[in-house]
């Protein structure tokens, strides 16, 4: 079946899920990020400050997400949706009311909970469960709203702060969800009673407990998760840093904001491209691919200096970014069963999410330390080598030997 094809049959349940994932991003660090400035202001807070505050909200969400996410899995669609959007709901009111500190961190973990984490996880354990043989192409479409997001809502919300208050603006937030996104919930689900399609036929439902030992005792567990985790880990701890560490590396700060451009066009290219190759070939047989562009764009950045370089590194990081956001979803389903990808999906966010949290903390100490950038991205690429080796093990040779 064609993309186009496609696209149109399954048009309702496909923009559910970019609904999803384009409004996680208010929960996002880079929209958060344009608010930060006002936040300092109002509540008399330090950058450092603020930053353990941001890091203890998104730890607290990381803890709460795998409990939260499972029940995908156990209630209907349309209800588990509701839930999540009145949070996210919650969240941005929580933000316009926060006239102290400490509603304004309720309000982040809600929307680090409600926004990153849970609203993605609906939209991508939803598509996951609901195809099969054209899971790649849905993963794919669904993974769009992240790339839309980050290009249409920057700008927008950046436009009304000029002319309103940041607690205005949040509310307008929580306006645009109450009105747009919420109903278009309720609509696009009116014909979805249960996620779980294959409902057990007797006998007794594992515990969320058995579930989880279950999956952290498996092997195939243990070789997949390094490789999981490095491109969220270095690019949440590389990015943060690259414009300070630019004249390290031979590049100037106008010219690695400009690189972004070949980020996020390989991103949406490789995202999109990766759905039809996983269909066909199954997402177990590409995964030992995922980290190879990020090795070699490491590889040119620590290698080179010219201008050229910048943009090669980048979009090379975003092949790695578009194709791991595809298959990482399918990847569940294909070991795990589509009964319990909520289950498998929020334990495995939880962990990324720890790890993106620690990730800007080891990166800026290697800086303080005297660690050159070159350094960084050398380990950045030995650590990625060995975890592509690991993941070599998932290949389904290895299960039949």
């Amino acid at each position: 079946m064609t993309y186009l094809t496609f696209v149109r049959k399954e048009r309702r349940l496909l923009s559910f899920a970019v609904s999803f994932t384009f409004f996680s991003s208010f929960g996002q660090t880079f929209l958060i990020s344009l608010f930060v400035p006002s936040f300092l202001i109002a509540f008399e807070l330090s950058n450092a400050s603020f930053g353990t505050l941001y890091s203890i909200a998104t730890l607290a969400s990381a803890v709460v997400l795998p409990w939260l996410g499972q029940w995908i899995d156990r209630i209907p669609l349309r209800e588990y949706s509701m839930y999540v959007a009145i949070g996210l709901l919650t969240a941005t009111v929580l933000m316009a009311v926060s006239w102290h500190i400490a509603i304004l961190f309720i309000g982040l973990i809600l929307l680090r909970l409600a926004g990153q984490g849970l609203s993605g996880h609906t939209a991508q354990a939803t598509m996951a469960r609901y195809y099969d043989k054209q899971r790649g192409k849905a993963l794919s479409v669904s993974g769009l709203g992240y790339p839309l997001g980050e290009a249409i809502l920057p700008s927008a919300i950046a436009g009304l702060m000029v002319f309103f208050h940041w607690r205005t603006t949040w509310a307008l937030i929580a306006a645009l969800i109450a009105v747009i996104f919420i109903p278009a919930l309720w609509v696009l689900t009116k014909r979805e009673k249960h996620v779980v399609k294959n409902e057990n036929q007797g006998g007794e439902t594992p515990s969320t407990k058995e579930n989880y030992t279950a999956i952290l005792s498996d092997v195939r567990t243990l070789v997949v998760l390094p490789a999981i985790l490095m491109p969220p880990f270095w690019v949440t701890g590389i990015f943060l840093y690259q414009v300070a560490a630019a004249d390290q590396l031979g590049w100037s700060a106008a010219l690695i904001a400009s690189a972004f451009i070949a980020f996020a066009a390989t991103r949406i290219l490789a995202g999109l491209a990766s759905g039809p190759f996983i269909d066909r070939f199954s997402a177990q047989s590409l995964f030992p691919l995922l980290l190879i562009p990020m090795i070699a764009g490491c590889f040119v950045a620590f290698q080179f200096t010219g201008s050229w370089a910048a943009f090669v590194y980048m979009g090379l990081i975003g092949v790695t970014m578009g194709f791991g956001g595809t298959i990482k979803s399918a990847l569940w389903a294909e070991l795990y069963g589509t009964d319990t990808i909520g289950t498998v999906q929020s334990l495995f966010a939880s962990v990324m999410v720890f790890s993106t949290a620690l990730s800007p903390f080891l990166v800026g100490w290697m800086l303080d330390q005297g660690i050159t950038f070159n350094s960084i991205l050398l380990l950045a690429l030995v650590t990625c080598v060995i975890s592509a080796l690991l993941s070599l093990r998932i290949l389904p040779a290895f299960d039949r030997a």
